[in-house]
């Protein structure tokens, strides 16, 4: 059952393991792969990979290196079977002929069966052993069919030489029967050996991968019955040695299948087995070892399989001895069990040291051993008289039996053991290693081709998915937005702002308008869906414009149009239908409009939007325009013209002068004309975004001039329009539509190029003067210490404001045409004049590449040219008389020009004397004066500085308003800088001489702090009022160069520019200090002292006397008694009054002891009455009142002044 089981499993790996099984596997797979990439690639979206060819194509070259593979391998195993087909047709010797056309029979019936390879796929075995083995009987009598050897005689039993060796093509195998002599090397060692190795060596060649399938070791069980255990051990030492060069050279590890011959030697064995059919007579007889491993010892197991062998043939022989009728053949039958025992120590021994492995030899894989015979020829050994004999010292001497008989167990031993196991044998090692290492890389390429396929087909789908989640997100969330505006039936506001937003939103949708997507390498792998989603998108956003934006452009135009109506402005009327006919594709509108509609909304969204702050809104609502207008060729308007609107409007401008009608279409054909505007950042190189700043905030790139007015604007365009004019009036008479029949043409025409040119005139200098008034300089101050700015503008060669001039004379100097035609040599004049102006020399021959551009744009500039120079050789000739008039051309020019000519002649004469070089050198002046004051001041840097900015100032004289004006302001920033440097050091000097110490000492205290408990040192008083003191010192070091003193006070010098930022309520804390020191330190001293007399005036009649003490000192007093003399400060505090009263017990007193001020409070609560110098006071105590006069030796009452309460810590001095 186990055996069973295994040959079942043997036989479904062998399926699986097919190459058969394999290819068909491969085909499958190949198969797979086409029907994807025929009807998978055009469900990837892609437009390219849905057409059938590059399908085709892309399955032919996946298919290419396939069919190129398998046919370089046929082709190479066809040339090695070829090359070993012909390597075994060598014509031997004798019967060469006949063997030759007989072995090209055989190889070509196994051609028609086998393919032309046949040699090369059939499975080939080597059939070795000793001289007389019987191995060619065994192949001939095996009943294999060998085709073409049934034609061969007996004696030509081989083909490729029977002294050497027999080749037998069979249809399943190739058998090669080898000469005993190779195998035994007996009878010329060198010479055998030799042909044996070049015999290997032709397996190898022939065959390098796989040279033989495997080994047939054939011995005669005549030697094992007979020989004895040294010959025996002599035969296994040299087969052994075979099997080991056979390894050695071929480098496969092979099976080796050992065929016992001639059993039927052995006695019994043809009685025993003469009445088999001959079906049982083809089965094996014998051991194939079952096992796992090809390594396994096998050799160890022949004695049990040969036990197991005599078991069988035991079993069966009751069953034969009954069957066989003959005494004598039972007798043999009965013994051939025993015989084959007595055979079993010499074959387990022969085998044992064939296939038993050494330290040094590789030992060869003994796959299995077996019992035939071919022809029954001699007479059967019996081995138990042969036994007999020798243990009586008498030789056994058999009787020979000749004669031809059957083949016993040859058939299937080859056919279904031998030829079976094939593939049993494995590969020469290199070679295995060689393919593993092709193979692993093969199925290595394969696999990482499949990961990164499917790599890249998952991420390119999840790349579409994302993009297709993103475009629905988008989508969504316009939706969400804008839904109230897409439910609008009624558009009632034409304000485009509000809807920029769900414009932008449209816009900007994944792979939409203005976020193009182009598909990366990724996305293109699977189901790639920009194409899809960017139509869509562009759809949607070109449907948003056409819905929200032309609508209300339209609504714009029809609420401007009946104003301009009554405002009685027909050119802007005009302007507005001709672009309102145009925006709604109106029917009688001809030509191509797009430029007129831009033109005519940036100018009406500058109104609506003006200034920086709102630029960005301008530009998106200019964007979305522009894309309307690419969008919009292959749509229909969803809005159309209010007829009422457009005859109105023409009946309003039917009276409008042909002149402003043209000039408005020269206007709006310029932008389009290629003549380049002039800006600012890109013609003033260098520095200019540092020096110029615009007036109102807005990008200093964006200031220019509109190409119409400029050098190439006036010469290379407008001078042709204006030659035009009346054909462009011609092509635009659809405005006027039948209106324009009542125009008087002829008489406007008359004089249309002098209005042409006087319009062109006044707005070539408004444009100019609009972008001077925009353009001021940067605070050149604002980078000290380096005032770097300040030498940018200064540069002699590449200053901002230099190249300014420079760039506008180019372009307003119009004149400078003639100059240059004027410059022509007389020969050069007459070249061109001859010539007519063609070849484009004349451009070239004016010397300047603006020349060369204004050449090919205009014909009337080689016109005026012409007439110049043809004209000069006149002007010439009658010099004499007084010439010939200016054309109208250049009286034209000269007009425009001279209306730059302050600026061009800031830039007139020789480098260094001009006009600008002496500007410039008054910045340079300023540049230094202000450095030197950082790096190296000395006291007379301001007034240098004032010298420097009177030079830059006195610049402006003839100089350009907007040129003058810079400079002016660069001038009032510097004083304004000076003027703030000597503020700031004010203000800190104030701060640190007076401020803080007065708010620390001073202000906290009693009496400038009339809450205060706390009194005011006078030594504290004196240092900061007196002579001397804090207020005095600032006032005489710091302030009074730029105060003036009168008699009320001080007051700010107005000749002064920093006199002209004082704060007065500085100034009158200064005043009152002043005032105050006056009052106290009237004698100089910085020590305060004020003295006054007292006199008691009156009391009331219970008082006969009184005694006045302050601060130390008592005044014993009466009333009109003698004024007594007093000087502040005293040595103590306190004030006190005490009343003597004439009557006993009605005495009463009065005190208070606060600080040295107590004077002053005392004096503060009696009431007082002030009279200049003099102060009267009057005191109620305990009913008895008394009043004191004081006189003070100043001008006031220090102690009851108004500066005293008023005085306040100067903080700032602006």
């Amino acid at each position: 059952m186990e055996f069973l089981i295994y040959r079942v499993a043997h036989v479904i790996w062998r399926v699986l393991t097919s190459r058969a099984f394999l290819r068909f596997w491969i085909v499958v797979g190949v198969i797979c792969v086409f029907l994807a990439i025929f009807f998978g690639l055009p469900m990837t979206g892609s437009e390219f990979f849905s057409k059938l060819w590059v399908r085709i194509a892309i399955i032919l070259l996946i298919l290419s290196p396939i069919l190129g593979l398998y046919l370089f391998r046929f082709l190479r195993r066809r040339k090695q079977a070829r090359a070993l087909e012909e390597s075994l047709v060598e014509a031997p010797a004798g019967d060469g002929e006949v063997l030759n056309e007989r072995f090209a029979e055989a190889l070509d019936k196994l051609k028609k069966s086998g393919g032309k390879n046949y040699l090369y796929d059939l499975p080939w075995y080597v059939i070795i052993g000793p001289p007389g083995a019987g191995k060619t009987t065994a192949l001939k009598y095996s009943g294999i069919e060998f085709p073409g050897q049934e034609v061969l005689a007996d004696n030509a039993q081989g083909f490729g030489g029977t002294k050497n060796v027999d080749w037998w093509f069979a249809e399943d195998a190739v058998l090669i029967d080898t000469a005993g002599r190779y195998t035994m090397q007996e009878s010329d060692a060198e010479a055998d050996q030799a042909s044996w190795s070049a015999f290997l060596d032709l397996l190898k060649k022939g065959r390098p991968d796989q040279p033989i399938n495997g080994v047939v070791l054939a011995f005669s069980i005549e030697d094992i019955l007979t020989g004895t255990p040294e010959t025996l051990a002599s035969h296994a030492a040299v087969v052994r040695e075979r099997l080991g060069e056979i390894h050695q050279t071929l480098r496969i590890d092979f099976p080796v299948y050992v065929l016992f011959t001639k059993a039927d030697l052995i006695s019994g064995f043809r009685e025993y087995f003469n009445s088999f059919s001959q079906s049982r007579r083809k089965m094996v007889w014998g051991t194939t070892f079952q096992t796992r491993d090809r390594r396994e010892a096998t050799h160890a197991h022949v004695g049990e399989e040969f036990d197991a062998l005599l078991t069988r043939l035991s079993d069966e022989v009751v069953d034969r001895m009954v069957e066989e009728p003959d005494d004598t053949s039972r007798i043999a039958i009965f013994g051939l069990p025993g015989q084959m025992a007595m055979l079993r120590d010499n074959v387990v021994e022969f085998l044992r040291r064939v296939f038993e492995p050494t330290r040094y030899d590789t030992n060869a894989i003994l796959r299995g051993f077996y019992f035939s015979s071919g022809t029954q020829e001699g007479t059967p050994i019996d081995q138990v008289l042969g036994a007999m004999a020798r243990d009586e010292g008498e030789g056994f001497q058999p009787a020979f039996m000749s004669g031809k008989g059957k083949s016993y167990f040859l058939h299937d031993v080859l056919a279904k053991v031998i030829f079976e196991e094939r593939d049993w044998v494995n590969f020469d090692r290199r070679a295995v290693r060689r393919m593993a290492i092709l193979r692993t890389l093969g199925f290595a390429v394969i696999g990482l081709g499949t990961v990164a396929a499917m790599t890249a087909f998952g991420y390119s789908f999840w790349q579409n998915a994302n993009l297709v989640s993103d475009a629905e997100a988008h989508a969504a969330v316009y939706l969400d937005s804008a839904r109230n505006e897409l439910d609008r039936a009624v558009i009632d506001d034409p304000d485009p702002t509000p809807v920029i937003p769900h414009l932008d939103g449209l816009r900007n949708m994944p792979a939409g308008y203005g976020n193009p997507h182009e598909p990366t390498l990724w996305e293109g792998f699977g189901l790639n869906r920009s194409r899809e989603i960017a139509t869509s998108a562009r759809a949607a956003y070109s449907d948003g414009l056409e819905r929200m934006l032309r609508p209300r452009m339209m609504l714009h135009l029809e609420n401007e149009i009946p104003q301009m109506i009554i405002d009685d402005d027909t050119e802007g009327t005009y302007r507005a239908l001709k672009v309102y006919m145009l925006l709604a594709k109106d029917p009688e509108a001809k030509g191509d409009g797009d430029e007129a509609i831009r033109t005519y909304f940036r100018d009406a969204w500058d109104r609506m939007m003006p200034g920086a702050t709102r630029f960005d809104e301008r530009q998106a609502l200019f964007d979305h325009l522009e894309a309307m207008l690419q969008l919009d060729d292959a749509k229909d308007t969803m809005v159309k013209t209010d007829e009422t609107i457009k005859t109105r409007a023409r009946e309003s401008i039917v009276n409008l002068p042909l002149a402003d009608q043209a000039y408005a279409a020269i206007k709006e054909g310029a932008i389009v004309s290629g003549v380049a505007d002039f800006n600012l950042v890109e013609r003033v190189s260098g520095n200019v975004g540092e020096v110029f700043r615009t007036t109102d905030g807005s990008p200093l790139d964006q200031l220019g001039v509109p190409g119409l007015y400029t050098f190439e604007g006036y010469w290379g365009y407008f001078v042709d329009e204006m030659a035009d004019a009346k054909k462009r009036l011609a092509e635009e008479q659809w405005v006027l539509g039948e209106t324009g029949d009542r125009v008087n043409f002829d008489t406007q025409l008359a004089n249309l190029e002098n209005e042409l040119f006087s319009r062109y005139r006044r707005e070539f200098t408004l444009a100019w003067n609009g972008m001077f008034d925009q353009l001021t300089v940067a605070k050149m101050s604002a980078d000290a210490p380096n005032f770097t700015l300040l030498s940018y503008a200064a540069s002699p060669t590449n200053s901002p404001i230099l190249e300014l001039a420079e760039a506008v004379n180019e372009e307003t100097d119009l004149m400078r045409l003639y100059d240059q035609i004027g410059g022509i040599s007389e020969a050069d004049a007459a070249r061109l004049i001859a010539g007519g102006g063609g070849g484009g020399d004349l451009g070239g021959a004016l010397g300047d590449a603006a020349f060369d551009r204004i050449y090919s744009r205009s014909g009337v500039f080689t016109r005026v040219i012409l007439e110049n120079l043809g004209n000069r050789a006149k002007i010439q000739t009658r010099a004499g008389s007084g010439g010939l008039a200016e054309d109208v051309d250049r009286r034209r020019v000269q007009r425009i020009t001279d209306d730059f000519k302050d600026w061009q002649s800031l830039v007139k004469g020789d480098f260094g004397n001009r006009p600008i070089d002496f500007m410039l050198k008054a910045y340079a002046s300023v540049q230094e004066n202000r450095s030197n004051a950082v790096f190296a001041p000395t006291p007379a840097d301001d007034q240098m500085l004032s010298q420097a900015l009177t030079a830059l100032t006195r610049t402006n004289a003839g100089a350009p308003e907007a040129i003058a004006t810079m400079n002016s302001a660069v001038a009032t920033e510097f004083r304004t800088a000076a003027e703030n440097a000597t503020l700031a050091d004010l203000n800190r000097a104030l701060n640190d001489e007076v401020t803080q110490f007065c708010k620390n000492e001073i202000a906290p205290f009693y009496p400038f702090s009339t809450g205060s408990a706390r009194h005011l040192s006078p030594s504290i008083f004196g240092q900061f009022f007196g002579p001397g003191g804090k207020m005095d010192q600032f006032y005489s070091q710091h302030l009074a160069p730029y105060v003036i003193r009168e008699t009320d006070g001080l007051r700010a010098d107005p000749g002064t520019a920093v006199g002209q930022r004082l704060s007065a309520n500085a100034l009158r804390q200064f005043d009152r200090a002043q005032k105050i020191q006056r009052a106290f330190f009237a004698s100089g001293s910085s020590t305060p002292e004020v003295n006054m007399s007292i006199k008691h005036v009156t009391s009331s009649p219970g008082v006969g006397l009184a005694t006045l003490t302050i601060h130390g000192k008592s005044i014993p007093t009466q009333p009109d008694s003698t004024p007594a003399g007093f000087s502040w400060p005293g040595e103590t505090a306190g004030v006190q009054i005490d009343l003597i009263p004439t009557r006993i017990g009605d005495a009463a007193s009065f005190s208070f002891s606060q600080g040295r001020w107590d004077i002053a409070k005392w004096l503060s609560d009696g009431s007082p009455k002030v009279q200049g110098n003099v102060v009267t006071v009057r005191y109620t105590i305990r009913g008895q009142s008394i009043t004191y006069r004081i006189e003070f030796d100043s001008s006031t009452v220090p102690f009851l002044m108004r500066e005293l309460r008023d005085f306040s810590c100067p903080t700032s001095l602006e």
